[in-house]
């Protein structure tokens, strides 16, 4: 549920990882969202949950993600389906839990993750999960509960189709994730660096273990 970097660090740092994803989460839902349609985006909400599941591990990513759709929500109120939030914390538990549990090793082993949970992801959340979020969003909400195409006409037929723009919105964001990998492996190597130099465990107590009392009858 949490990456070793995470998990290597103490509460109020791990707060500070928290708060500066969470915010990088509201600027990608506010600042960074441009419309192309009103039912297609350029969005780099897909870079920064895959960040913030990277360094700091599935359930923090779910959170950030959540949450950071949400404040960004009402900070800039655009109508927005609020089941678009819950898609995309849910993406980012995906990404944190096949990036943390992936059988991999080696110096590949971060990009070979990496190209899985772009294609897990993208067929999964791009293609399918969020193309039904989004057609029901314009049945209910533009067509006004009429039929006017079919889920599947929708994703490839409406012009502009959903599935050109999305696949090169997915596309743009999963190629920054790539160049990214770097910093972000230089980053996991400083958390289990500073985790191996306690070796994970609590200093002893009292030479190697004794209570203060044993010291004494000793």
């Amino acid at each position: 549920m949490f990456s070793k970097f995470f998990l290597s660090l103490n509460i109020s740092k791990k707060v500070a990882y928290a708060a500066l994803f969470l915010a990088l989460a509201v600027v990608a839902n506010t600042v960074l969202d441009i419309d192309i349609t009103p039912q297609n985006k350029i969005t780099f909400t897909y870079l920064v949950t895959f960040l913030s599941a990277y360094a700091l591990g599935a359930l923090p990513a779910f959170f950030i993600a959540f949450a950071g759709d949400g404040l960004g929500h009402l900070i800039m109120p655009d109508g927005s389906y609020w089941f678009y939030g819950l898609t995309l914390a849910l993406m980012g538990f995906t990404m944190g839990m096949l990036l943390r549990y992936l059988p991999f090793r080696g110096k590949r082993a971060p990009y070979i993750k990496t190209a899985i949970v772009c294609a897990v992801c993208y067929v999964l959340f791009t293609v399918c999960i969020n193309t039904f979020v989004n057609y029901t969003y314009v049945w209910v909400f533009v067509w006004q509960g009429e039929m006017r195409k079919s889920l599947w006409l929708y994703l490839a037929g409406y012009f502009p189709p959903r599935i050109a723009i999305q696949t090169a919105v997915f596309a743009g964001n999963a190629a920054v994730c790539f160049a990214m990998i770097p910093l972000m492996e230089r980053l996991s190597r400083h958390g289990e660096a500073a985790r191996g130099a306690t070796g994970g465990e609590e200093p002893p107590r009292h030479g190697g273990g004794e209570t203060p009392q044993q010291n004494k009858e000793n």
